[in-house]
């Protein structure tokens, strides 16, 4: 669901926050796991999001449920917002480092995905995407996930190069 709220609201609600860490991500340089899903130009996403997975579980002391195949792998919410940075904010140029910030709260989890691409009408293909264009029956996976993401909220920012997300461990959040 798209909020009108960025990243730092996204934190106070899943606050408390046990751990918060910023990081840049550039694709060439993510050392690459084996067993790997994704094609070769999209392996190191595979890499980044497992650790990234492992991580959080690490925090919370427990695994993701649900919420893993919510954020991450294929019509996840993060991996989405992360495949959209680096194909159209970085036009597939693996030098280029993708901003990453995290919070792992007692509530849920935030994140946000920057890119330092030229950004795009956010709010026209957004109505696109919620009025059925037929262009997101083939293409446009990112704003149809978070359009239609269950319990998942969304913000764009920065003419829309910058995605934050939040993911709460209880659907009651949602209302909020």
């Amino acid at each position: 669901m798209i909020v009108s709220y960025g990243f730092d609201r996204m934190v106070e609600m899943v606050s408390p926050v046990v751990l918060r860490w910023a990081e840049e991500v550039v694709p060439r340089s993510v050392e690459l796991l084996p067993n790997n899903r994704y094609s070769p130009r999209y392996a190191w996403m595979f890499s980044f999001e497992k650790r990234l997975k492992y991580r959080i579980e690490d925090v919370l002391g427990r695994p993701l449920g649900p919420l893993e195949q919510q954020l991450f792998g294929a019509d996840g919410a993060f991996s989405e917002g992360l495949s959209n940075a680096f194909v159209h904010g970085h036009g597939r140029d693996p030098s280029r480092p993708i901003g990453i910030h995290c919070a792992v709260g007692r509530q849920g989890l935030a994140f946000s995905i920057r890119d330092r691409g030229p950004g795009f009408a956010v709010a026209h293909h957004l109505e696109l995407a919620r009025q059925g264009s037929s262009r997101y029956h083939f293409a446009g996976n990112g704003l149809r996930v978070l359009v239609s993401a269950p319990g998942i909220l969304a913000f764009y920012e920065g003419g829309g190069r910058r995605l934050d997300l939040m993911a709460p461990f209880h659907e009651t959040l949602c209302t909020s």
